[in-house]
Protein backbone atom coordinates (compact mmCIF):
# COMPACT_ATOMS: atom_id res chain seq x y z
CA UNK A 1 0.00 0.00 0.00
CA UNK A 2 1.50 3.11 -1.25
CA UNK A 3 1.95 6.12 1.50
CA UNK A 4 -0.03 9.14 1.25
CA UNK A 5 1.66 12.02 -0.73
CA UNK A 6 3.96 14.23 1.51
CA UNK A 7 1.39 17.25 1.01
CA UNK A 8 -1.58 15.41 2.35
CA UNK A 9 0.09 15.12 5.48
CA UNK A 10 1.46 18.83 5.75
CA UNK A 11 0.71 20.94 8.46
CA UNK A 12 -0.73 23.59 5.65
CA UNK A 13 -3.01 21.03 3.93
CA UNK A 14 -4.05 19.27 7.23
CA UNK A 15 -4.84 22.85 9.01
CA UNK A 16 -7.05 23.74 5.93
CA UNK A 17 -8.94 20.52 6.17
CA UNK A 18 -10.19 21.52 9.56
CA UNK A 19 -11.06 24.97 8.96
CA UNK A 20 -12.85 23.67 6.10
CA UNK A 21 -14.71 21.12 7.85
CA UNK A 22 -15.70 23.44 10.46
CA UNK A 23 -17.08 25.13 8.14
CA UNK A 24 -18.75 22.87 5.87
CA UNK A 25 -20.66 21.98 9.55
CA UNK A 26 -21.09 25.38 10.21
CA UNK A 27 -22.82 25.57 6.87
CA UNK A 28 -25.04 22.34 6.93
CA UNK A 29 -26.80 23.63 10.33
CA UNK A 30 -27.21 27.23 9.48
CA UNK A 31 -29.34 26.33 6.26
CA UNK A 32 -31.52 23.82 8.41
CA UNK A 33 -35.08 25.33 7.79
CA UNK A 34 -35.51 25.68 11.34
CA UNK A 35 -31.95 27.72 11.91
CA UNK A 36 -33.40 30.85 13.12
CA UNK A 37 -30.84 33.21 11.85
CA UNK A 38 -30.63 35.97 14.45
CA UNK A 39 -29.34 33.28 16.45
CA UNK A 40 -27.09 31.48 14.31
CA UNK A 41 -26.43 33.35 11.58
CA UNK A 42 -25.31 31.75 8.23
CA UNK A 43 -21.89 32.60 6.61
CA UNK A 44 -22.77 35.35 4.30
CA UNK A 45 -24.36 37.66 6.67
CA UNK A 46 -21.15 37.14 8.66
CA UNK A 47 -19.61 38.42 5.76
CA UNK A 48 -21.72 40.80 5.03
CA UNK A 49 -21.64 42.45 8.62
CA UNK A 50 -17.67 42.23 7.60
CA UNK A 51 -18.33 44.41 5.01
CA UNK A 52 -20.71 46.95 6.20
CA UNK A 53 -18.67 47.79 9.36
CA UNK A 54 -15.67 47.89 6.61
CA UNK A 55 -16.88 50.05 4.88
CA UNK A 56 -18.32 52.55 7.54
CA UNK A 57 -14.70 52.48 9.48
CA UNK A 58 -16.10 51.46 12.38
CA UNK A 59 -13.84 47.77 11.86
CA UNK A 60 -10.79 49.26 11.55
CA UNK A 61 -10.92 51.93 13.71
CA UNK A 62 -12.05 49.24 16.51
CA UNK A 63 -9.16 47.06 15.05
CA UNK A 64 -6.40 49.65 15.68
CA UNK A 65 -7.77 50.89 18.82
CA UNK A 66 -7.77 47.05 20.59
CA UNK A 67 -4.21 46.68 18.65
CA UNK A 68 -3.45 49.39 20.34
CA UNK A 69 -4.07 47.85 23.58
CA UNK A 70 -2.60 44.77 23.23
CA UNK A 71 0.67 45.97 22.10
CA UNK A 72 0.94 48.77 24.89
CA UNK A 73 -0.12 46.38 27.32
CA UNK A 74 2.14 43.06 25.99
CA UNK A 75 4.86 44.96 26.18
CA UNK A 76 4.80 46.47 29.32
CA UNK A 77 3.88 43.75 31.25
CA UNK A 78 6.57 41.14 29.21
CA UNK A 79 9.03 43.53 30.00
CA UNK A 80 8.74 44.03 33.38
CA UNK A 81 8.23 40.21 33.46
CA UNK A 82 11.66 39.08 32.11
CA UNK A 83 13.48 41.85 34.07
CA UNK A 84 11.60 40.03 37.11
CA UNK A 85 11.60 36.50 35.83
CA UNK A 86 15.44 36.97 35.17
CA UNK A 87 15.91 38.22 38.71
CA UNK A 88 13.90 35.95 40.19
CA UNK A 89 15.94 32.75 39.11
CA UNK A 90 18.88 34.05 39.20
CA UNK A 91 19.49 35.44 42.45
CA UNK A 92 18.39 33.50 45.55
CA UNK A 93 18.20 36.46 47.68
CA UNK A 94 15.71 38.43 45.34
CA UNK A 95 14.06 35.13 45.04
CA UNK A 96 12.94 34.72 49.16
CA UNK A 97 12.20 38.49 48.39
CA UNK A 98 9.67 37.85 45.63
CA UNK A 99 9.18 34.34 44.81
CA UNK A 100 6.48 34.46 47.57
CA UNK A 101 4.81 37.30 46.01
CA UNK A 102 4.51 35.78 42.67
CA UNK A 103 2.93 32.64 44.29
CA UNK A 104 0.00 34.73 46.36
CA UNK A 105 -1.29 36.57 43.40
CA UNK A 106 -0.21 34.56 40.34
CA UNK A 107 -3.64 32.34 40.93
CA UNK A 108 -6.30 35.46 41.61
CA UNK A 109 -7.58 35.84 37.79
CA UNK A 110 -6.97 39.47 35.89
CA UNK A 111 -10.53 40.07 35.47
CA UNK A 112 -10.97 39.92 39.72
CA UNK A 113 -8.41 43.35 39.57
CA UNK A 114 -11.41 45.22 37.10
CA UNK A 115 -12.92 46.84 40.50
CA UNK A 116 -10.03 48.20 42.49
CA UNK A 117 -8.46 49.34 39.11
CA UNK A 118 -11.64 51.89 38.28
CA UNK A 119 -12.13 52.59 42.19
CA UNK A 120 -7.76 53.65 42.25
CA UNK A 121 -7.51 55.03 37.84
CA UNK A 122 -10.85 55.37 36.50
CA UNK A 123 -12.03 54.59 33.66
CA UNK A 124 -9.30 55.93 31.22
CA UNK A 125 -7.07 54.31 28.64
CA UNK A 126 -4.29 53.67 31.61
CA UNK A 127 -6.84 51.33 33.12
CA UNK A 128 -7.72 48.93 30.22
CA UNK A 129 -4.01 48.81 29.31
CA UNK A 130 -3.11 48.43 32.82
CA UNK A 131 -5.21 45.18 33.21
CA UNK A 132 -3.80 43.76 30.20
CA UNK A 133 -0.29 44.34 31.14
CA UNK A 134 -1.55 42.45 34.42
CA UNK A 135 -1.89 39.55 32.43
CA UNK A 136 0.71 39.23 30.40
CA UNK A 137 3.24 39.72 33.17
CA UNK A 138 1.79 37.14 35.79
CA UNK A 139 1.83 34.41 32.95
CA UNK A 140 4.79 35.19 31.29
CA UNK A 141 7.31 35.87 34.60
CA UNK A 142 6.50 32.06 35.30
CA UNK A 143 7.79 30.96 32.50
CA UNK A 144 11.21 33.58 32.57
CA UNK A 145 11.77 31.92 36.37
CA UNK A 146 11.45 28.46 34.68
CA UNK A 147 13.81 29.45 32.26
CA UNK A 148 16.15 30.40 34.80
CA UNK A 149 16.23 27.84 37.00
CA UNK A 150 17.03 25.42 33.54
CA UNK A 151 20.17 26.87 32.90
CA UNK A 152 22.15 23.75 32.54
CA UNK A 153 24.72 23.53 35.26
CA UNK A 154 27.87 22.72 32.68
CA UNK A 155 27.14 26.14 30.90
CA UNK A 156 27.27 27.87 34.24
CA UNK A 157 30.39 25.77 35.52
CA UNK A 158 32.41 26.51 32.17
CA UNK A 159 31.42 30.35 32.05
CA UNK A 160 33.12 30.48 35.56
CA UNK A 161 36.24 27.70 34.92
CA UNK A 162 36.78 30.80 32.40
CA UNK A 163 36.87 33.27 35.05
CA UNK A 164 33.42 34.75 34.05
CA UNK A 165 32.02 36.70 36.84
CA UNK A 166 28.74 35.71 38.05
CA UNK A 167 27.13 38.85 36.83
CA UNK A 168 29.26 37.93 33.48
CA UNK A 169 27.83 34.46 33.66
CA UNK A 170 23.98 35.61 34.36
CA UNK A 171 24.52 37.86 31.38
CA UNK A 172 25.94 35.96 28.79
CA UNK A 173 25.09 32.58 29.15
CA UNK A 174 22.00 32.18 31.66
CA UNK A 175 19.77 34.67 29.76
CA UNK A 176 20.10 33.41 26.31
CA UNK A 177 19.90 29.87 27.35
CA UNK A 178 16.38 30.71 28.71
CA UNK A 179 15.71 32.45 25.56
CA UNK A 180 13.22 29.37 24.26
CA UNK A 181 11.09 29.75 27.97
CA UNK A 182 10.91 33.33 27.63
CA UNK A 183 9.60 33.84 24.49
CA UNK A 184 7.24 30.70 24.81
CA UNK A 185 6.03 33.04 28.14
CA UNK A 186 6.04 35.87 25.04
CA UNK A 187 3.33 33.65 23.62
CA UNK A 188 1.33 32.67 25.87
CA UNK A 189 1.85 36.23 27.22
CA UNK A 190 -0.21 37.26 23.94
CA UNK A 191 -2.57 34.61 24.41
CA UNK A 192 -3.65 36.09 27.64
CA UNK A 193 -3.82 39.74 26.38
CA UNK A 194 -6.29 39.14 24.24
CA UNK A 195 -8.10 36.91 26.23
CA UNK A 196 -7.79 39.50 28.88
CA UNK A 197 -9.20 42.15 25.93
CA UNK A 198 -12.84 41.95 26.04
CA UNK A 199 -13.50 42.25 29.78
CA UNK A 200 -10.17 45.43 29.60
CA UNK A 201 -12.83 46.87 27.17
CA UNK A 202 -15.98 46.98 28.82
CA UNK A 203 -14.41 49.43 31.32
CA UNK A 204 -16.00 51.94 29.49
CA UNK A 205 -14.25 51.69 26.44
CA UNK A 206 -15.49 53.93 23.35
CA UNK A 207 -14.09 51.91 21.06
CA UNK A 208 -12.12 48.48 20.12
CA UNK A 209 -13.13 44.81 19.39
CA UNK A 210 -14.70 44.44 22.58
CA UNK A 211 -16.90 47.58 22.38
CA UNK A 212 -18.50 45.73 19.01
CA UNK A 213 -18.67 43.30 20.82
CA UNK A 214 -20.85 44.60 23.66
CA UNK A 215 -22.76 46.33 21.10
CA UNK A 216 -23.46 43.38 19.04
CA UNK A 217 -24.63 42.07 22.25
CA UNK A 218 -27.14 44.66 23.42
CA UNK A 219 -28.76 45.47 19.91
CA UNK A 220 -28.94 41.38 19.09
CA UNK A 221 -26.33 41.50 15.99
CA UNK A 222 -25.28 37.95 15.99
CA UNK A 223 -23.62 38.49 13.05
CA UNK A 224 -21.17 41.49 14.02
CA UNK A 225 -20.70 38.69 17.07
CA UNK A 226 -19.56 36.46 15.54
CA UNK A 227 -17.76 38.75 12.53
CA UNK A 228 -15.94 40.03 15.82
CA UNK A 229 -15.02 36.47 17.16
CA UNK A 230 -13.87 35.36 13.58
CA UNK A 231 -12.08 38.47 13.73
CA UNK A 232 -10.44 38.21 17.30
CA UNK A 233 -9.20 34.69 16.74
CA UNK A 234 -7.00 35.32 13.42
CA UNK A 235 -5.50 38.38 14.58
CA UNK A 236 -4.33 35.93 17.56
CA UNK A 237 -3.83 33.18 15.37
CA UNK A 238 -1.14 35.48 13.12
CA UNK A 239 0.10 36.82 15.91
CA UNK A 240 0.92 33.91 17.34
CA UNK A 241 2.80 32.74 14.02
CA UNK A 242 4.64 35.43 13.67
CA UNK A 243 6.38 35.09 17.36
CA UNK A 244 7.11 30.93 16.16
CA UNK A 245 8.78 32.08 13.15
CA UNK A 246 11.05 34.81 14.96
CA UNK A 247 11.54 32.08 17.75
CA UNK A 248 12.67 29.28 15.01
CA UNK A 249 14.49 31.86 13.26
CA UNK A 250 16.48 33.01 16.33
CA UNK A 251 17.20 30.00 17.94
CA UNK A 252 18.22 27.33 15.27
CA UNK A 253 20.60 25.93 17.68
CA UNK A 254 17.37 24.83 19.85
CA UNK A 255 16.52 21.25 18.86
CA UNK A 256 12.33 21.47 18.70
CA UNK A 257 10.27 19.15 17.52
CA UNK A 258 7.45 21.39 15.15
Amino acid sequence: MNALPKFLTGRLFLGALSIGAVLLAYTAVTSQPDNNPALLPPIPHIIGSFFTNLSAGTLLDALWASLYRILLGFFIGTSLAVVVGCLVGWYKTVEFLVDPLIEAIRPIPPLAYIPIIIIWFGIEEFSRVLLISIACFMVCVVNVIAGMKNVPQVYVDAASTMGASRFQVFRTVAIPAATPFIITGYRIALAAAWTTLVAAELIAAPSGLGFMLQEGRRYFLTDQVMMIIVIIGACAFIMDRTFRAIQKRLMIWSETRE
